[in-house]
């Protein structure tokens, strides 16, 4: 599961012409979805959107045991 976090926007909604795909509580949003995290990841900086590094970490951790 992958986590980000919005600074800047804590009730962020993010949508295209398809429809909303990422809602974010409280400056928060974890998903599994696949695409989802690539088109985060895929956002600039100035965004205020960034990736919370220990929850992939630990994500991580959990698969190696």
């Amino acid at each position: 599961m992958a986590k980000f976090s919005s600074a800047k926007y804590p009730a962020l909604v993010l949508q295209d012409d398809k429809g909303i795909w990422a809602t974010f509580a409280d400056g928060e949003l974890e998903t599994t979805d696949a695409a989802v995290v690539k088109r985060l990841r895929g956002l600039p900086e100035s965004e205020g959107i960034s990736e919370v590094k220990a929850a992939a970490k630990a994500e991580d951790d959990a698969k190696k045991e």
